[in-house]
Parts: C-alpha cells; structure tokens; sequence
C-alpha cells in the first residue's frame, strides 16, 4: 500500500487490482452496516472513495487521513452532488479531530496493517474516547486466516516482504493480536463478515463501558513463560537461526514476582530472547517489565536501527498507562539502548509523560545488583559493553547461521547446480561441503581473534586484515586436502572475500563502532566486495572444474 501512495491518481485502481476487487465488497458491506444520519469519522481516508459513497447517502462525514497527496486527491474528486456534508482534512489516529463523544460511527478500512501493536491500541482507545455511548467502530483489514489457508497466506506474505525489501520500503505489520485487545479497551463484536478465507475481515464493534467509566481500558497481555524446556528451545531458535528473523511477543507491561505501587520499572525490547533473559535474571524480584515495541529486535540493533528510541517509549507510556499502576516515576532502561534514546529530547513534567529516565545495566545479569545497591554512578563493568570470549564464540555460532540461511545458501544451491554435468555427485557434495567449512573457519577466526584488529576502528581495515589472516589458514587446509598450489591460488581471493564480508557483517555483533561510521565505509565497502566478489567467484569456478 504505501508504493501505491507514492501515486494518488492511481491508487484506486492499483488497490482494486491487488485486493482484486474484495476493497469494493468491503465499501459495500461498510455502507449497508451504516444507518441513515449518522454522525461518521473516517480515519485513514485515502482518495475519499468511500467517505464520499457515505456522504453521497446523507452522511455527515469528517475523513482525515496524514497523507497530504492523498487529502489532496480527495479534494480534487470532490463530489458534486451529496444529501449529507462531507469534510477533508489531514489527521492521524493520534490526534483525532473531533469532539470527545461525538461521533455515532468511526471508519477504518485496510489502515490496520499500517500500525504497529501499541498504535493499535492507541487507536482503539482513542476510537472510544470520540464515539458516542453505543457508538460503532467498523473496521475492516487482513488478518492471519486459519487452517492449510494460512500456509499459502505465509508464502504469499514472505513474496511481499522480499518485494518490500526490494523496493526499500517499510514493512507493514500483521493484525496478529489485536482481537486481544478489543474486551480490555472497551469494545464488542457485533457483526462480521470475510473474505478470501479469513485473510480479510470486515469487523463491526460497539463501544461498551460496564464499569460506567469516561475512560477506556487498557491491554496487557498474558504472562509469557520464560523457564522450562519451551522457553530454551525459543532461545535456541533465535540463537541458531542468527537472530535473522524478527522474534516477536507482545509489548506491554509484564509482572516479574508481585509488584506494587512503589515498585520499580525495567524497559527492554520485546525481542522473545531478551524477555526470557531478563525475566530470568530478575528471578522473580518485584518490578513492572515494560517491554517496548522493538519490533521483534534486541535492544543493541533495534536502538542502531531506529527501534528503540523515543517514539517507542512515549509510545509504550501512552498505550500502557503504566503511570496509573504505579508512584514510581523512573524507567531504568538498559545501557544499550543510549544510542537510541535521546533523553533532552523526551518530555519534561508531562501528565502524560512523568517520568525520568535512567540508564541501569549493560547485562540483564547485573539487574539484581542494581536495583538493590542504587548506585548513583555505575561501575564499569555494569556501563561498558565488554565483547569477552564468550560472547564472541556465541557470536560465531549466530553470525554463522544467519551468513549460511541468508547469504550463501543459494550461491551455494547454485554453484551445486552449475556443476551438475561437470562433477561426478561425490565431487559436488564435498565441495559444497569445502565451501561450507571454509565460511564456518573463516568467521571462527573473525570471532575467537577479533581483539587483534582492534589496531584500528575501520571494519574495510579489520576485513583486509582478517582477508589476509584467513587466505593464510584455509590455504594450508586446501594444501592438506589436495596438495595443489594452483588450486590454493585459483581461490585464495574467495578465501579474502568471504573474510572480508564477513568481517563487515559482523561489524553489527561487536559494539565496537557506530551505524555512521558503517554508513561512512559502505560506498567504498561496496566497490572493494563487488570486485573481490566477482573475481573470487570466477576464478574458484575455473579452479573446482578443472582442478
């Protein structure tokens, strides 16, 4: 959806074609689950295709949408004869427009999945607070469908991220756990209809308030266990597929022991590895757990990335409402999330933000001791992120993975593939097994002796200077294995090169540098990897088939 907003004039059409037709069933289902002079909000309005069908039908419409383009496109397909009243303007879910109980009905069509968790709920509460009593809110959006039908949704889903990634575009998010919060917040289905097997839904809710409240609910999500043999398979599931893959669980606030009012707050990411590390160590001390939306990252990258920074607390607070669970007025954030958090920058003294920020540990292990000692200047060790011998084998296994799944598997495929009509079978699976060997070799040396490229902060430098190192140890081994020097020189540059990529890709584990200064050596970065790439690969190629 947000290429085709690049495009107003065609994102009608565009959306018809990629829905194949199902957004108009929706508009119709929309406009027969709406009675005659109805107060409505659109939000997330588009081109105004259906807030202008509402008001073609006597509807007094308001339709905001954040898009100027979009508002723009609106206006100009402004439509020429409607019984009711029909009003433009740019707004967010955030800030909606509109009087407190005002509103007979909210609309929202295939906005959903442009929100994150936290804005979903944001955008239910502030659905409630506009809505009359008894209002509606009519939603419709894609959700997961159930049954064998979600595998081919999965597939068809994994076909767009890669698109997405392709065009440089920011991913869009799946409705996984907002029927979760509908009953917390205030709301009730009343009406449902689906389509394409459950992948999009159509939802009419009422707003109900049994405890005769002016203010909605709020959500917090089931505890999440984090001891036995399901909790360890999770950890070896983000460990061994490289901490690729984003690993979710809900954001939201968490009980470690039985917290109180006067307990303290710990913030960290809602990365399933690092829940299960933190609530481990904490060992059931009381404190409230405020798992920020990281998007399924760890608090390191997700803070390099953009993940972990302001937006994501202010956002946390405000869909939480942990001020009203407790007195305490500090969050302890964890140290790795300083490159991201800009605290001048945060509220000072808001009813909606009273809290100050203090950074605790870099390792959750050291939370114990924190929290009971207070100290008013951490130690080193709690403040400095030491990339010990542990760490850095625990590195090696993870950065593994994630170049053997994610890099190299189909060069690999392919290079077995090239010399199925030249290479008897055994000769194919011990070269893909060589090649395999060489890439778990080469990051072994990265990690196990990164401490000696400390000589400089440049990872082009570590690269060349692990290229050289590693030319030196997998030519002895190719020496052993086949006893021929023009093999060894035939593909000592792929020895450097997989070193040399290595080396950078790696750079993200370390902590031993910034994202500017990846992003200042990544042009000159690139031009080095392409050559040596492309040389690399030529003449292994030779060297495999006429060795």
């Amino acid at each position: 959806m947000r290429k085709l907003e690049e495009e107003p004039e065609t994102y009608d059409s565009n959306f018809t074609t990629l829905t194949k037709g199902i957004n108009l069933e929706v508009h119709n289902w929309v406009l027969d689950n709406i009675k005659e002079g109805k107060t409505i909000l659109e939000v997330g309005s588009g081109t105004g295709i259906l807030s202008s069908k509402m008001a073609k039908k006597g509807r007094n419409v308001v339709a905001i949408d954040k898009n100027f383009q979009m508002i723009n496109q609106a206006m100009l397909n402004y439509p020429s004869n409607i019984d009711g009243t029909l009003l433009y303007q740019i707004g967010t879910f955030k800030d909606l427009p509109i009087p407190l109980n005002s509103q007979d009905v909210i609309i929202s069509t295939f906005m959903l999945s442009e929100l994150r968790p936290f804005e979903q709920q944001i955008f239910l509460r502030n659905s409630w607070i506009a809505l009359k009593p008894e209002g509606r809110l009519i939603i419709g959006a894609e959700f997961v469908p159930t049954g064998l039908w979600k595998v081919a949704f999965i597939l068809k889903r994994w076909r767009y991220k890669k698109k997405l990634r392709r065009l440089r575009l920011k991913n869009t998010y799946l409705v996984k756990w907002f029927m979760n919060y509908l009953a917390p917040i205030g709301f009730k289905i009343v009406e449902s209809k689906k389509w394409k097997h459950g992948s999009i839904q159509a939802l009419e809710l009422i707003k109900v308030n049994e405890d005769n409240s002016n203010e909605p609910g709020y959500y917090k999500p089931s505890s999440k266990k984090f001891r036995g043999i399901g909790s360890q398979f999770r950890i070896f599931r983000c460990t061994l597929t490289g901490q690729a893959d984003r690993v979710p669980i809900e954001p939201g606030i968490y009980r470690s022991g039985n917290p109180t009012k006067n307990s303290p707050i710990i913030v960290t990411a809602n990365y399933d590895f690092t829940y299960i590390k933190v609530m481990r160590d904490l060992r059931h001390i009381d404190v409230w757990v405020l798992c920020v939306d990281s998007n399924g990252i760890n608090v390191w990258c997700a803070a390099r990335g953009n993940d972990f920074g302001n937006e994501q607390i202010l956002e946390a607070v405000e869909a939480t409402g942990i001020q009203n669970l407790t007195e305490e007025k500090t969050l302890i954030l964890p140290q790795l999330s300083a490159g991201g958090v800009s605290i001048p920058q945060l509220p000072k003294k808001s009813e909606n933000f009273p809290f100050k920020i203090k950074f605790g540990p870099v390792w959750s292990k050291h939370l114990p001791q924190y929290l009971e000692e207070k100290p008013l200047k951490k130690p080193d060790y709690m403040k400095l992120a030491k990339f010990s011998l542990s760490h850095r084998m625990r590195a090696w296994v993870t950065h593994t993975t994630f170049l053997l799944r994610k890099i190299f598997l189909l060069p690999i495929i392919g290079f077995f593939f090239i010399f199925l009509l030249s290479l008897p079978w055994i000769n194919k699976l011990a070269w893909v097994g060589e090649l395999i060997a060489w890439i778990i070799i080469s990051n072994g040396l990265i990690s196990i002796l990164f401490p000696l490229s400390n000589f400089t902060r440049s990872f082009i430098k570590k690269g060349m200077f692990f290229g050289f190192l590693t030319s030196l140890i997998l030519g002895g081994i190719s020496w052993i294995l086949h006893g021929s020097l023009i093999f060894i020189l035939l593909n000592v540059i792929l020895f450097f090169w997989i070193a040399f990529f290595s080396t950078m890709s790696f750079s993200g584990y370390t902590m031993a540098t910034s994202p500017t200064e990846i992003q200042e050596e990544y042009p000159r970065f690139r031009r080095i990897n392409k050559f040596l790439l492309i040389m690399g690969t030529i003449l292994s190629i030779i060297g495999i088939i006429f060795y």
